[in-house]
């Protein structure tokens, strides 16, 4: 399913974008709002790429696994794991989406996927046995990513699998001035020998692939799979 892409020159995402990272509760604010600004249009999607690539790591899950996507949207990918009888709770950070996630029929909670001690919600049972994050962690800034994930691994059982996705291409950081959201949103890109570098306490890595999905702004999705330690 995922083959390595020869690297293109492309124009970049963040060509316009403001170089400071902003402090954490303006960036998680504007995140919210932006997807609570969105919810509508976003709910009408479809999973198009997700599909094949959630079929292919859930073949991999436990019949009787708990399941957190994390950076639900409005529950699309949710609804598509928890069809095939996956226990999963939706995670995200904007009300909008969570309300959409619930009209799905999904159990679901508004939270910071970098700070999931925080959740009160009963809902919210670790440990779980899987985690999965489809271009959610890319609006992490990059010097706090490892401790996102730091976040995640404590909700998750020893030996759960995580699998999320972040755009790749030309790295960049910043906010996305030509962005149709409003605010605009912070975003992290990651070329790939970057991505291969990266390091995560308390998870080993399975696997690195990409896939072919690259889109108008030249990006394509890293795939890496990690295993809790």
């Amino acid at each position: 399913l995922h083959r390595a892409r020869p690297r293109r020159h492309g124009r970049s995402p963040l060509r316009h974008a403001v170089t400071d990272v902003p402090p954490d509760s303006k960036r998680l604010a504007d995140l919210a709002r932006a997807y609570d600004f969105d919810a509508a249009d976003r709910d009408q999607r479809e999973l198009y790429w997700r599909a094949d690539l959630l079929d292919e790591w859930t073949s991999r899950l436990a019949s009787s696994a708990s399941v957190l996507e994390l950076g639900a949207g409005t529950g699309q990918a949710s609804r598509y794991v928890a069809d095939k009888g996956f226990d999963v709770l939706a995670v995200d950070l904007s009300p909008g989406n969570v309300a959409k996630c619930r009209e799905r029929g999904l159990p679901a909670v508004v939270a910071d996927m970098g700070n999931l001690e925080a959740i009160t919600d009963p809902a919210f049972a670790p440990p779980y046995d899987a985690a999965f994050a489809i271009n959610s962690l890319i609006h992490f800034p990059k010097s706090q990513l490892a401790a996102a994930l730091a976040s995640i691994r404590g909700a998750l059982r020893e030996g759960a699998e995580l699998m999320f996705t972040l755009w790749g291409g030309e790295s960049s950081e910043g906010h996305w001035e030509e962005d149709w959201t409003e605010p605009n949103r912070f975003f992290s890109f990651y070329d790939e020998d970057e991505a291969r570098e990266l390091t995560f306490p308390g998870f080993e890595w399975r696997q690195f692939s990409t896939l072919d999905n690259r889109d108008k702004l030249n990006l394509y999705s890293l795939v890496i799979e990690l295993t809790a330690s």
